[in-house]
């Protein structure tokens, strides 16, 4: 790992052990509840909601899959293909605002050997998909849990949608505008090449800027090619609609291994949908301390006791954050499967 991800491990371990300080610390003086809570213990739900999380992520290298071309996905192989949903995984959890997501999936995919400029714009493509998806499941969320929101919820949690929908929305937009605006591409790197050229040699630099322009040039061309293809973007989208559906349930099968047979399973996956849209606004790795506030706030009129709430809230985190972090150094340390054969192999 770079020094900069190293550092960032240290910040999301030393949160994570003051945030289990905390919640643990709130199970003091609670020992009858948590008895409770464990009596009522099934732990074949918490098993379906780490399966929930496998299949997200198999679903995930569905979504980059689909928007491959057919070269690329010809040779491309499935281990290679799962290796970029767990960096991202990776790439997300450890860096402020989720920013190591796409730079991680872009070195995943092109070690794959998929040409850089091409991996960037399927990339790229990837995250707009998935950011329109995750807002238009918000939307349909919020509208059909308004009422709940405002009226179990604490107000403070509500304060914070509105920022979170303009954050989203920004990114789409700079996304687009990246992708389908090549001139203001080619722009922002003679801009960054005029400082460029300060600290390299001549032979060197007019090297440099040539090959850059040449992956763009890759990028903007694999971009129309993906927004041309039809069944690229409605694979993907198909394949990224069923990932959050599967993701957004996890919360419900943790409840449920408590006893909580009588919730309902669409408001728990609305108040996982308000959960990922807010945890985008906090700078920590991870949104580590965030996550947790917002899911206590959220899910406390799903689960009156505390003790359960506080083993509910380790417990999602795990199988959500932690245990992608896990797989994801793992699948960075192994080695990508280089499969690229000629025709004629």
């Amino acid at each position: 790992m770079f020094r900069r991800d190293r550092v960032s491990m240290i910040i999301v371990v030393v949160l994570t052990a003051i945030v289990v300080y905390f919640l643990t610390k709130e199970l003091s003086g609670k020992g009858h509840q948590l008895s409770v809570a464990l009596e009522n213990l099934d732990w074949h739900w918490l098993l379906f909601g780490l399966f929930a999380m496998i299949i997200s992520i198999f679903l995930e290298a569905a979504a980059t899959r689909a928007l491959l071309s057919k070269e690329d996905r010809r040779y491309t192989s499935v281990l290679s293909l799962l290796r970029v949903p767990l960096l991202n995984l990776l790439g997300t959890g450890v860096t402020p605002f989720a920013t190591g997501g796409q730079p991680a999936q872009l070195y995943g995919l092109s070690k794959s050997g998929v040409e850089t400029g091409r991996a960037m714009s399927v990339i790229l493509m990837k995250f707009l998909v998935y950011q329109i998806v995750v807002v238009v499941f918000f939307i349909i969320g919020y509208v059909s849990a308004e009422h709940f929101i405002y009226q179990q919820v604490n107000p403070t949690f509500a304060t914070f949608i509105p920022f979170a929908i303009a954050i989203h929305a920004v990114v789409i937009i700079g996304i687009i505008l990246v992708m389908f605006w090549p001139s203001l591409t080619l722009r922002l790197v003679d801009l960054v090449a005029i400082v460029v050229k300060k600290m390299m040699r001549r032979e060197r630099f007019e090297r440099l800027i040539a090959n850059v322009k040449q992956k763009i040039d890759n990028f903007h061309t694999e971009s129309r090619r993906v927004i041309s293809s039809w069944q690229s973007l409605v694979g993907a989208t198909f394949f990224t609609s069923l990932q959050l559906m599967t993701f957004y349930m996890i919360p419900y099968f943790v409840i449920r291994a408590f006893g909580y047979h009588s919730v309902n399973p669409w408001l728990i996956v609305t108040m996982n949908i308000m959960i990922v849209m807010v945890i985008s606004l906090f700078p920590i790795p991870g949104g580590v301390g965030g996550a947790e506030l917002s899911f206590q706030l959220l899910f406390s009129p799903f689960v009156k006791n505390p003790a359960t709430l506080i083993l509910v809230i380790l417990l999602w985190r795990f199988i959500t954050y932690y245990f992608g972090i896990f797989a994801g150094i793992i699948a960075y340390i192994i080695p990508a499967h280089h499969d690229r054969r000629s025709d004629n192999a």
